[in-house]
């Protein structure tokens, strides 16, 4: 049995690394490739299972960071060989029927073995033609699977997905202050200026009612003289 396990495994290696050196080698890693992830985002889609902390653990950090953001789940198998499609319907689904910012595909922890669904070649390809962005999330930091180098980001845990997709609250404070200081100092300027030529017109226009009044009563006094 152990030999036939290690024989197994070798051959799920093998086939890892020719898919991963075939799709280098037709440039699906390349960065030119990668779409780029909107900065704030206000619509997400979640491909994972709708069972386990996964989806649970996700879902705080977007209520705790980011409330405002409306996230979308829909469920799919994880492991086994129906995921493979169930991951593929579920990213027609979303490109299909929603303007997403950014789509997450997330799982836990696992063997290799359990992540041999993220080694599809076909899921790879249906990643690269998304039009919507995708970002991976599948095991811990130490796993890499081949739809990670496909993705358009790649996060080392679910969680940490959603941190990266979710902009620091604090720093979207600081760029509204910073942004209303700046209209503000524009906007000052902006009226001082136009204060300040309605007063030169004010008094340009005034002179020369101011000289015409002069010499009509110059003329006047001497007509009278």
């Amino acid at each position: 049995i152990k030999s036939f396990k290690k024989n197994q495994e070798g051959s799920i290696w093998g086939k890892y690394i020719d898919l991963k050196k075939k799709l280098q080698n037709e440039g699906l890693f390349e960065n030119k490739y990668k779409r780029k992830i909107a900065r704030y985002p206000f619509n997400i889609g979640i491909i994972s299972s709708s069972e386990g902390a996964v989806i649970h653990d996700i879902d705080k950090i977007f209520k705790r960071r980011a409330p405002h953001i409306s996230l979308y789940l829909k469920h799919s198998k994880v492991q086994g060989e129906e995921s493979v499609e169930d991951i593929i319907r579920g990213i027609n689904y979303f490109n299909n029927n929603y303007n997403l910012d950014a789509l997450l595909i997330a799982r836990g922890g696992g063997s290799f073995e359990d992540f041999s669904c993220f080694n599809s070649e076909k899921l790879c390809r249906q990643i690269f033609e998304s039009k919507t962005p995708i970002v991976t999330a599948i095991g811990h930091e130490t796993d890499t699977t081949i739809i990670d180098l496909v993705s358009d980001l790649r996060a080392s845990t679910p969680t940490a997905a959603a941190e990266k997709v979710i902009p620091v609250k604090y720093e979207i404070e600081e760029k509204i202050k910073n942004f209303s200081f700046k209209l503000d100092n524009k906007l000052r300027f902006k009226i001082e200026s136009i204060k300040d030529n309605f007063e030169y017109l004010n008094k340009t226009l005034k002179a020369p009612n101011f000289i015409i009044n002069l010499y009509n009563s110059k003329i006047i006094e001497t007509f009278k003289s």
